[in-house]
């Protein structure tokens, strides 16, 4: 009988090295959204919605500009090093702004102090992805960490703000950047230990400043050239336009319109973040659907009917209600976007545009949050929720016939995603990960007779079956045999071994084969659907050992 799968808490927890990384993670959430709420209540109470705009563009355009940046530096001193540096750093700034906030030093020492922070802080996600394959010694090990990672990141876009409305509730932002300061300081000390064991992943002569701008510039180049990527990152930016405008409202409305104070700013920041978490559960049904803009275009509206109805009715629980709904369609639209994107987009240029994508949507983010105190000048608060639930949807109908032009030519592999949710490991798999394999997934025809994976090669492969009868053998003894909707060569992927059985054709049939990297990839981000893996490896290797011991 085959044992249960090993829960990837308890997987975790038996290696030290990864608990201290997914701990630091954890810290990190903490201190990244909630300083960024009490420093947006801080401008607010300094000089209301145009110092809070002004603000947020100041924080976010020196990010947007210092985000490229990660990718040499981590060439250049190695991953692990440039983690430790990184959380030194957000320490230091976290702690000097909130010594700031807590002495009353002029405002413009924090505002400089906290895009300082920004920027330290900004390093930490590029970092982390590339630190995790280098301190893993396994597959598994791998595999629980990338599953660890989302659901903090999960949980801490609800609970950072959240936490942060509890201390301002108390207290004052600069307690709240105390906090963070903590947080980052005790993921220091964790990751100490770590400091050498990714290395420098290239000499490249080229300087990390000159590395970034050559990134920048190749993105903007390949997303000039290439049109239909291009209509997509326009809709993407104006996703985070109407982010950035999100951020100043909440905090507009919390200290002002609804009086509930600076801890209502978080508890509006936190709905946001369930609402937005429901969104990405929402997504599934995209999978393998052939047309993406409608859906961003029903995403868009929805979102602005919500700010619609408050700018109407500006009432405590409406704005709850419309934290969350905004979330929703906020993720629906970062998720779509995404999926379009990776649709239309050639391998070759993938990088560079989704690296001027991020730097772009940064960009956006601050001009969102500046424009609404401009707006709530004009037209006042109502005008300015209205003009934020706008800014996607009319966006959205300015661009609708060449963005439907470009959903129409996206090819989607609807054949291939079919099979793939029908094979149990992949069902749960989230929309741009399920289409990115099927997208790389290849065909092959095996006639009767055919030996697919031979016993003790290695492996670069996993295989589904479209159609036709498979057999297992194990020293020449079939121990099952397999059909459409079922996969094999998953062990000597996950484990890195060689193959531990033959698979041979017993009639003529249609295979889907996916490579090794697609397969791994596809696996580290999801923990539902590396459990599902894992479960199907172990029972197979229980029958192998069984029939090893028969024999």
């Amino acid at each position: 009988m085959a044992a249960a799968p090993t829960s990837p808490l308890r997987a975790l927890a038996a290696n030290p090295v990864l608990c201290r990384e997914a701990g630091a993670l954890g810290l990190y959430r903490m201190a990244e959204f909630g300083p960024w709420v009490a420093m947006l209540v801080y401008a607010y109470s300094e000089g209301g919605a145009t110092a809070t705009g002004v603000v947020s563009l100041a924080l976010l355009i020196p990010t947007a500009i210092s985000a490229p940046f990660a990718g040499p530096l981590i060439d250049r001193f190695g991953a692990s090093r440039v983690l430790l540096g990184a959380y030194a750093a957000q320490a230091v700034t976290l702690g000097a702004t909130a010594l700031s906030l807590l002495s009353g030093a002029p405002p413009v020492v924090s505002y400089a102090l906290g895009a300082l922070t920004a920027m330290a802080l900004v390093m930490t996600h590029p970092t982390h992805a590339v630190v995790s394959p280098g301190i893993a010694r396994t597959t598994e090990q791998l595999v629980t960490l990338n599953a660890v990672t989302g659901w903090i990141l999960s949980i801490g876009l609800v609970l950072a703000p959240a936490c942060a409305g509890l201390i301002l509730a108390v207290s004052t932002p600069g307690a709240v950047y105390a906090a963070g300061a903590a947080c980052v300081f005790l993921e220091a000390i964790l990751v100490v230990p770590l400091r050498d064991l990714v290395p420098p992943l290239s000499l490249d002569e080229e300087s990390p400043v000159v590395g970034a701008f050559r990134q920048l510039d190749e993105g903007a180049r390949a997303l000039v050239k290439a049109s239909a990527p291009r209509e997509v990152v326009i809709v993407l930016a104006a996703t985070y336009l109407m982010i950035g405008a999100f951020d100043v409202l909440v905090v507009v409305l919390a200290v002002g319109s609804l009086g509930i104070g600076d801890s209502g700013a978080g508890y509006l920041t936190a709905a946001h973040g369930a609402g937005a978490v429901l969104g990405a559960i929402t997504s599934f049904a995209l999978v393998g659907r052939a047309r993406i803009v409608p859906v961003m275009l029903g995403a868009a509206v929805m979102g602005a009917a919500a700010f619609i109805v408050l700018g109407f009715a500006i009432t405590i629980g409406v704005a709850f209600a419309v934290a969350a709904v905004t979330g929703v369609s906020r993720s629906l639209l970062e998720v779509s976007g995404q999926t379009l994107l990776q649709r239309v987009t050639s391998t070759e240029i993938l990088a560079r545009v989704f690296s001027f994508k991020e730097g772009l949507a940064m960009a956006a983010w601050g001009i969102g949050s500046v424009s609404v105190p401009i707006v709530i000048g004009i037209a006042g608060l109502k005008g300015a929720l209205i003009f934020t639930g706008a800014i996607v949807p009319m966006l959205v109908l300015m661009r609708l016939r060449p963005l439907l032009a470009v959903d129409a030519a996206a090819v989607v592999p609807a054949v291939t995603i079919a099979l793939l949710r029908s094979v149990g490991i992949f069902r749960a798999l989230p929309v741009p990960a399920l289409e990115g394999v099927a997208h790389g997934a290849t065909d092959i025809r095996v006639p009767a007779g055919e030996t697919i994976i031979l016993e003790g090669d290695s492996g670069d492969r996993y295989f589904a079956i479209a159609d036709g009868t498979v057999e297992v053998l194990l020293h020449g003894t079939r121990v099952s045999v397999l059909e459409r909707g079922e996969g094999f060569g998953e062990i000597a992927l996950l484990h890195d071994v060689p193959r531990t059985a033959t698979v041979r054709a017993v009639t003529d049939g249609q295979l889907i084969a996916i490579e090794r990297d697609a397969f791994l990839i596809a696996l580290t981000g999801h923990a539902p659907t590396r459990e599902r893996v894992e479960h199907v490896a172990e029972q197979r290797g229980v029958a192998t050992a069984q029939v090893s011991g028969e024999g």
